[in-house]
């Protein structure tokens, strides 16, 4: 009978083969839009697809995928590196693994060659066209389209999250098909708890006026009662209400008055004592092209009175320095959208790798080992997971050999009787 060690011993050397032959770029991989993955990534699918193949699978398999996944979630495409590792500790004495390196920051030249690493000079090309476009801070939006040339966008744009649509209404426009929604609506801000469906009569009034657009109301809260009776009324008015909750926190005091005075909209004040159905009316509002999700409400502000605003509080608040800023990240932001062809689905991938690999190092920096140049979170992850990988393998194969020689000896004994 084969012992499991060297059925372990085997499959690392067949491990050892396959990077070598990835490296060589035996395995390709073509979509059918004809893209052609490059022997720089992909690694784990390749993989994947090889042992596949394979009818009788070594009793190891689950568990270099599961090992594999999981690097893979922390960090793209370091499934080849760890294998590699997990290759030398086992076919080498780990004193022969050198484990000298220089830890520093990336400069540009190094950037350039660790993404050579992982992805192919069309997307490195890409993304040294975008670099002096996007600038700190920036949120990059990576989408396909039918268009036959890439497209590069800009613009600002002002987004409150974290303001929550009332999960009874939410499947009015959202759902796992359409999580976003971009149209105009009418608009109403109550500084207070919404408690009667009938304080919104002139909203709905106003949408059946607008073609039955959607009402968006955003108070600091409601009751159940209340979202009954508006889907009653949505049946029976045709005119869709959606209602955003904003309660009041210590962590962020100023986002609903900000929201407010981004749009222009004067909210309704439950504590003045005016019957809130005629503020309603009064200070109800169309507004145009708004995004909402279940969770947010996105548009375009280009006023700088409440930046200036901020500016002057920087100066003078500096114990609350970081929630200002957050407050003037949040009015004025900043979005590239990156578009590229369908048939270029490859490139678009390599482009988040490279966005990723390009945080890690200004994170985390760069490691020189072996005169290579490698990411310091990859090797941070692959050596860990090596050797915790390592470790576990060892200790399988000692429990199953020492049941298996202990069966063999019952066996004998068994014949001597």
């Amino acid at each position: 009978m084969t012992k499991i060690n060297d059925i372990l011993l085997k499959e690392i050397i067949k491990i050892q083969k396959f990077i070598k032959d990835f490296n060589l770029g035996k395995f390709k991989i073509v979509d059918s839009n004809g893209n052609i993955y490059s022997k720089k990534n992909n690694f784990l699918y390749k993989y994947l697809l090889n042992q596949s193949r394979l009818i009788n699978q070594t009793p190891y398999h689950s568990l270099f995928i599961d090992w594999l996944i999981e690097s893979e979630r922390i960090f793209p495409n370091s499934s080849e590196l760890l294998l590699q590792k997990l290759c030398n500790l086992f076919l080498k004495n780990r004193s022969d693994v050198k484990n000298d390196f220089i830890k520093r920051r990336a400069n540009k030249e190094d950037l350039y060659k660790t993404l050579s690493k992982f992805v192919d000079k069309e997307a490195i090309d890409l993304f040294s066209t975008i670099i002096p476009i996007i600038g700190p801070d920036v949120l990059i939006n990576l989408d396909l389209t039918a268009n036959n040339k890439i497209q590069i966008k800009k613009e600002t744009f002002t987004k409150f999250e974290k303001i929550m649509c009332h999960e009874e209404l939410s499947n009015i426009l959202f759902s796992m098909d359409n999580l976003k929604s971009q149209r105009d609506i009418i608009f109403v801000a109550i500084d207070g708890f919404l408690e009667r469906d009938t304080d919104l009569q002139h909203a709905y009034i106003e949408s059946q006026q607008n073609q039955n657009k959607v009402i968006v109301v955003v108070c600091r809260g409601t009751n159940i009662p209340c979202v009954q009776n508006i889907k009653r009324n949505i049946l029976y008015t045709k005119c869709p209400v959606l209602v955003y909750e904003c309660p009041f926190t210590n962590e962020d005091p100023s986002k609903f008055d900000d929201l407010c005075r981004c749009l222009g909209v004067e909210s309704v004040k439950i504590e003045d004592g005016n019957p809130t159905i005629i503020q309603v009316k009064n200070k109800l509002k169309l507004l145009q092209n708004i995004i909402l999700t279940s969770s947010s409400i996105e548009f375009y502000y280009d006023k700088e009175d409440l930046i200036k605003e901020i500016d002057q509080l920087l100066i003078e608040k500096e114990e609350f320095k970081e929630y200002l800023k957050f407050r003037k990240k949040r009015i004025k932001s900043k979005k590239v959208d990156i578009l590229i062809p369908k048939n270029k689905k490859s490139v678009l991938n390599d482009v988040k790798t490279i966005l990723f690999v390009y945080n890690s190092i200004s994170k985390y920096g760069i490691i020189e080992s072996n005169n290579e140049i490698f990411p310091a979170q990859l090797l941070d992850v692959t050596e860990k997971f090596a050797n915790e990988f390592y470790n576990k393998l060892m200790q399988i194969s000692t429990i199953i050999c020492f049941k298996d020689n202990k069966e063999s000896e019952n066996s004998r004994y068994g014949k001597e009787k």
